[in-house]
């Protein structure tokens, strides 16, 4: 829009001067012509293509010199591709001499440098713009990931604390409690009939909170346990090896499963290491309806196809036994790797 305008403007003292100086010649074709090869230049893209625009122009201007009337118009975009270098055309502005011609050519410079400063300044507040949006974005992200962080921390030290308090709840009042549970024992066998009644009562009451104690430590230890976590730590510890993990498991999972399956895992992350040449490695989790879903799989070649792999001591066998404690199944398969599937029942 500022070009247009600019260039309006120019047009405008260039057809005041060009009918001042010669008010009896028909200078439209004069006009049209100048203004086409403007509008070109401006529309061009291809450098080459303009350059031989400026140079047809000369030419034109050899052929009828009312053609350097119109120069401003032409100056402008020179301007705008060779710079200073404009100022080696101001001589054939000499050769007719005119004034206002001059002060119209002077003018469109100075307009095309203002155009072109201004054009920079806004390329360099984009290119700024641009930057602080990408700066934004990143701090965004940022303090999302410390966020997440913060609470992963919060989450684990939780965890830490459940499971140090399960701790000294069995070491202390879990002792305290059985060995008064055996006091009382030894005391109804020397006690009196009178006495037996209330040691009965003391030895439920004894029971019942040494059983309380049990499922709350029970709990404690299903809660302190985070198998997501631990398997994600897991996998960042595999060097040279692209881990993709894919877990879809419930949260109120008991701790023996837990630790069952993050056993499965980690034995079977530590024969693709030990084992194998992959360097991926798909760790899958899942939960369906009547059973949970273990399938791992790698891209190394380094297992013989023909061999029986629950003889090689490499940790199938162990995955079979719990597989077998859980009433599920095992099986493994070379895919463009080796790929074990293990299903869990559920209940």
């Amino acid at each position: 829009m500022r070009k247009f305008i600019e260039k309006s403007f120019i047009v405008l003292f260039c057809l005041y001067n060009t009918y001042k100086i010669n008010s009896t010649r028909d200078l439209a074709l004069y006009f049209l012509i100048s203004l086409i090869v403007s509008l070109v230049l401006d529309l061009c893209k291809s450098r080459k293509i303009r350059n031989i625009l400026y140079f047809s122009f000369l030419i034109l201007y050899t052929y009828d010199h009312l053609f350097i009337y119109y120069l401003p118009l032409i100056l402008y975009n020179m301007y705008l591709d060779f710079n200073l270098y404009v100022f080696l055309i101001f001589p054939l502005i000499l050769l007719d001499f005119s004034f206002m011609n001059l002060a119209v050519s002077s003018i469109s410079v100075y307009l095309s440098t203002m155009t072109n400063n201004f054009t920079a300044f806004l390329n360099q507040n984009k290119i700024v713009r641009d930057e602080l949006k990408e700066d934004a974005i990143y701090l965004k992200k940022y303090n999302e990931q410390l966020k997440i962080d913060r609470e992963k921390n919060i989450h684990i030290a939780i965890l830490t604390e459940r499971n140090r308090i399960a701790r000294e709840l069995h070491d202390s009042i879990g002792h305290a409690i059985s060995s008064s549970i055996l006091q009382v024992e030894a005391l109804k066998i020397i006690s009196n009939d009178e006495m037996m009644g209330n040691l009965n009562l003391l030895q439920d009451t004894l029971n019942n909170g040494m059983n309380d104690i049990r499922n709350s430590i029970h709990n404690l230890y299903n809660e302190s346990l985070d198998l997501e976590n631990k398997i994600e730590n897991l996998c960042k510890e595999i060097p040279n090896i692209e881990v993709k993990l894919m877990y879809k498991l419930e949260n109120d999972l008991s701790y023996d499963l837990k630790f069952d399956i993050l056993s499965i895992v980690r034995e079977a992350i530590t024969n693709c290491v030990k084992h194998s040449n992959s360097t991926e490695l798909s760790i899958s989790l899942l939960s369906q309806p009547k059973f949970y879903s273990i399938i791992i799989k790698d891209n190394g070649n380094r297992f013989d196809h023909n061999e029986n792999l629950y003889n090689k001591g490499i940790g199938l066998l162990s995955m079979k036994e719990i597989t077998s404690k859980y009433k599920g199944f095992l099986n493994y398969e070379f895919d463009n790797g080796f790929k074990i599937h293990l299903t869990l029942m559920k209940g």
